[in-house]
């Protein structure tokens, strides 16, 4: 692996346009706070059937795309919120480094949009969500002020580690214009596996590795096959495999990209699909509902037609919580209903940044 030393500036716009364009966004900001106009944030509108519908001013971070810094020997880059994840995931490559929290691109998604959604790929609980991996953010809040927090200097600003708190925010706190993000270098060696098994075998052998020092990097189930990518010390890797009796795993890097950008047929349900995010310990009973498994049996997707509180309720019951991802039947209720103390810690915040509600107003919860 090669990690070139220099100092990388990419950007193609120079620091009076960057301020100029930051300017014009927060003037659009500022006008909204004046006529108490919502705005509907967005980037390349990849993510869009994700939450609730907005009804505002479309402000598009579209054009606001470029690489202001990118440090490989430091293993962070800087980027502006537009910027596509494909380019930013090739710019690294070069140097033999990478997203390690594998953010979905679906269409063409944006690292301002990875990190308002706060969406990660089948290494999260491997190797760390979207959070774990945001030094620093440059943002306008709902008074149209423009903010910087954490950065090279990972400073926290009246208590909250404010970076992170705008992570999967959904751009209710924020509009996002700049993000600086930890990256890694690629794996030395990495292979994947499978093997035909049951659901209740796959969780056995999932529970019991679990405890033990094996380098996952991805786990799957999807009904008949437990998928198992590992990354790290060859030797190991292998004499783990051949004691499990695991098979290699044809056309590794598109089965885990079509998992990570959800075009694995699974997917492609014409039914509502659910994510529910449980704890590992338990074995879901999911009434013969199509469903598919990965992070090792902390996070599932579920393929159903029963209404919202029905799935509410399932997550419940294994102490998880659910979010219906996939809308096909317009339910008015996608996220797990808040308790009442968790709602009034969620409207304090939202007051802190967004006095006046003007930021994709209820695209989480209509209450907020």
């Amino acid at each position: 692996m090669c990690i070139r030393a220099k100092t990388r500036f990419l950007t193609w716009k120079d620091s009076d346009a960057m301020n100029t364009d930051i300017k014009s966004i927060q003037e659009q900001v500022l006008n909204a706070v004046k006529n108490k106009q919502a705005l509907a944030i967005s980037g390349t509108n990849s993510k869009s059937f994700y939450g609730n519908k907005i009804d505002g001013e479309s402000l598009s971070l579209r054009d606001y795309q470029g690489v202001i810094q990118y440090e490989p020997t430091e293993l962070y880059i800087t980027a502006k919120a537009g910027t596509s994840l494909r380019a930013i995931e090739q710019i690294l490559t070069e140097s033999g480094q990478l997203l390690a929290f594998e953010p979905p691109q679906f269409n063409d998604g944006t690292i301002g949009g990875a990190v308002a959604s706060g969406l990660s790929g089948p290494a999260r609980p491997y190797l760390g969500a979207v959070r774990d991996f945001v030094l620093g953010v440059k943002c306008i809040n709902g008074k149209g002020e423009l903010l910087s927090f954490g950065g090279q200097v990972m400073k926290n600003v009246a208590g909250y580690d404010v970076s992170r708190l705008l992570t999967g925010s959904l751009g209710t706190l924020g509009v996002i214009l700049e993000v600086t993000l930890k990256v890694l270098p690629v794996p030395r060696f990495e292979a994947s596996y499978l093997k035909q098994m049951s659901f209740d075998d796959a969780k056995t052998i999932l529970n019991e590795l679990a405890s033990q020092p094996v380098p996952f990097s991805a786990t799957a189930y999807d009904g008949e096959n437990l998928y198992l990518r590992l990354s790290g010390h060859q030797p190991s890797i292998e004499k783990l495999i051949n004691e499990l009796k695991f098979d290699a795993l044809a056309n590794a890097e598109s089965f885990w990209a079509s998992i990570r950008n959800h075009s694995h047929a699974f997917f492609k349900t014409s039914k509502n699909l659910w994510r529910l995010s449980l704890p590992i310990i338990h074995k879901p009973d999911f009434a013969d509902e199509p469903f598919f498994m990965d992070w090792g049996g902390a996070q599932y997707w579920l393929a159903t037609d029963h209404p919202a509180e029905y799935v509410f309720d399932l997550a419940r019951k294994y102490q998880g919580s659910a979010t219906l991802f996939y809308d096909r039947t317009n339910c008015t209720d996608k996220f797990q209903p808040l308790s009442r103390e968790m709602l009034a810690l969620q409207r304090r915040i939202k007051m802190a940044f967004d006095p006046n509600n003007i930021l994709n107003p209820g695209r989480m919860y209509s209450e907020i």
